[in-house]
């Protein structure tokens, strides 16, 4: 049966523009059914991820609990190296075979994603980080699972999003949707999930993005409760506050807690650095990876793996001081080399664990200075876990709400407070950026901190701005006949250049009429003489905002733009009017967004 329009191509391109009008009338209804949709999927994926994680672990380590910290101590020393290595080797291949970029993404990758690529990613590398980071954890790697779930939550909600061919407004909804629905899953916590993709990874609270984030972040909590139960990622014990003479003790804990993060942070990058200085291939660095691991995890068994289990021990005050401090050392170490020498990705439930060592030591030793006026360890375990997470992640607002989710306590969470704004402001005033993500960033090149407009600014380049209404004329060109290119053309912009073709300056209306208040007869003059000169100059590569920047340092109303290569020609030229129209669109799609 043939269809009226007589062409079944056409027919399809039809439904699918009626589709899409149907989408934009009714875009509140379909963005709460995207969100769900998004939410279910994003939820069995996180649930997924965890028992590949468990499976691997069962297969490598003899073990499928999440729990592990009693358990490791019964494994014999080759049976770690064993693990480790063989999980860096498996990992090496993959990256070698399937994947690009030769690494496992996460949360910084999703913020690019989100800043400079409108929201794409693909699906495959998606997919194959998971897997590695899988492979990773369940091989005892010590770095986090919840920077790749979000990856994986981001890759599957971009996908869909591009499947459906949504607009560009809805693709970054359903984007903060899979962050926030990722984020809910794993720790069972919705509120903090739906802030942590405000906060982190959008970088707005917009009304039209805020109901359907809610309600993909509830959905994925729904279901990972219908699985696992309501039970939060870890088990706290219930403590209390012995007195509010504690919040220096409290504020203090939050400094001790900056000084681990950027000790991290900048563990972190030594290493990587380190790794490029002596060309390290990197096929090979996620074995010398796993190597590292397993010769720490000999003497300190603890760190194998995503750590919850000797985070929920340090949370319970089980572990003692001695350990607490090894584990520390221990802990920054391995960290840093896994996620340096690309043997896992995530950085999450890392600061989790050394948060609450740190705040475990650091209540020790208060309660040994003050003991009348201490609360119980644990509680500054909690304090310290949310202290370090936030300074490293850049997201106060999201761990404050992920602590208090579990907690339940508004006490702990006043604590809370105090020790993650200290952490942060030092943090932060130290390193000269928001977290360790845009440190991450800032090295690749992707500046990312500042408000949407500057992010926005940055992704439009000068080489689509610049137009071509000039001329160049030689140094030595008379004034009359200057005059008449500027009446005859249509060009009010005349560049002076060299015998080498390097520009010297330019040449307006306003030149020519300032060459009849100088001194020298007007048949003497040359274009080099009544030129303005022009030092400065724009290349196609530079960006929108270090245009705007030029412009307001010079005053000019026309600047020349060169080619970037050795003859440095003159291609084009950026005017203050078309510049001023490109800024005021990126400021009304940051209004919208």
């Amino acid at each position: 049966m043939t269809n009226s329009t007589g062409n079944p191509k056409q027919s399809i391109f039809i439904n699918q523009n009626k589709l899409l009008n149907y989408l934009g009338r009714h875009n509140k209804i379909f963005a709460v059914l995207f969100a769900i949709f998004v939410g279910i999927i994003v939820a069995l994926a996180a649930i997924g991820f965890r028992y590949l994680i468990q499976f691997t672990q069962l297969f490598a380590l003899g073990d499928f609990s999440e729990n592990i910290y009693d358990y490791v101590d019964t494994l014999k020393w080759w049976h770690i190296l064993i693990s480790t290595i063989s999980g860096g080797i498996i990992i090496s291949l993959i990256y070698y075979i399937f994947m690009d970029d030769k690494r496992s993404a996460a949360i910084a990758d999703v913020m690019e994603a989100n800043t400079f690529h409108n929201t794409k990613m693909s699906i495959k590398d998606g997919i194959f980080s998971a897997i590695t980071a899988a492979i990773a954890l369940g091989t005892g790697a010590g770095a986090g699972r919840e920077g790749p779930v979000v990856h994986l939550g981001a890759t599957l909600s971009s996908w869909m999003s591009d499947r459906l061919n949504l607009s560009h407004k809805m693709c970054r909804t359903l984007f903060g949707c899979g962050i926030a629905a990722a984020i809910s899953a794993s720790f069972n916590a919705p509120i903090a999930g739906v802030f942590f993709a405000l906060e982190v990874v959008l970088g707005h609270y917009a009304l039209h993005a805020f109901a359907p984030i809610v309600i993909s972040s509830v959905t994925a909590a729904i279901i990972s409760r219908i699985h696992y139960g309501d039970f939060p990622a870890f088990n706290i014990p219930d403590y209390h506050i012995a007195s509010f003479f504690e919040f220096p003790a409290f504020m203090m804990l939050g400094a001790v807690c900056a000084f681990v993060s950027i000790i991290l942070i900048k563990s972190i990058f030594f290493t990587e650095d380190f790794a490029k200085k002596y060309s390290i291939p990197y096929w090979i660095r996620p074995p010398l990876a796993g190597l590292a691991v397993g010769l720490i995890a000999m003497i300190c068994p603890y760190i194998l793996g995503v750590g919850y289990g000797t985070t929920d021990a340090a949370l319970k005050n089980i572990i003692p001081f001695g350990l607490l401090c090894i584990l520390i050392v221990a802990k920054i170490a391995v960290t840093t080399i896994c996620i340096s020498f690309r043997y896992g990705a995530g950085i999450f439930s890392p600061t989790l664990l050394l948060g609450a060592l740190v705040g475990s030591a650091f209540g020790f030793i208060a309660s040994q200075a003050s003991p009348e006026l201490s609360s119980n360890n644990g509680l500054y375990a909690i304090v310290g876990m949310g202290a370090v997470s936030s300074a490293v992640l850049g997201a106060p607002i999201s761990t404050i709400l992920i602590i208090f989710e579990l907690t339940g306590d508004y006490q702990i969470t006043m604590a809370l407070m105090v020790a993650v704004v200290v952490a942060n402001l030092i943090t932060t005033h130290y390193l000269d950026s928001t977290s360790f993500f845009h440190l991450q960033l800032k090295r690749a090149g992707k500046d990312m901190e500042g408000s949407r407009a500057a992010l926005l600014s940055r992704q439009i380049f000068v080489d689509k701005l610049m137009k071509q209404d000039f001329a160049v004329v030689a140094e030595d060109m008379d004034i009359e006949k200057i005059k008449e290119l500027i009446i005859n053309l249509k060009y009010n912009n005349l560049f002076v250049i060299d015998e080498n073709n390097q520009i010297i300056g330019i040449i307006t209306l306003n030149e020519i009429r300032d060459s009849y208040h100088m001194d020298t007869e007007a048949k003497d003059l040359n274009a080099k003489q009544i030129c303005r000169k022009q030092p400065f100059y724009l290349s196609p590569t530079d960006t929108l905002e270090q245009a705007v920047e030029l412009f307001k340092q010079t005053g000019e109303e026309r600047i020349a733009v060169l080619s970037n290569d050795e003859k440095a020609e003159i291609i084009g030229v950026l005017s203050q009017q078309n510049l001023l129209r490109a800024y005021n669109e990126i400021l009304i799609e940051a209004e919208q967004d």
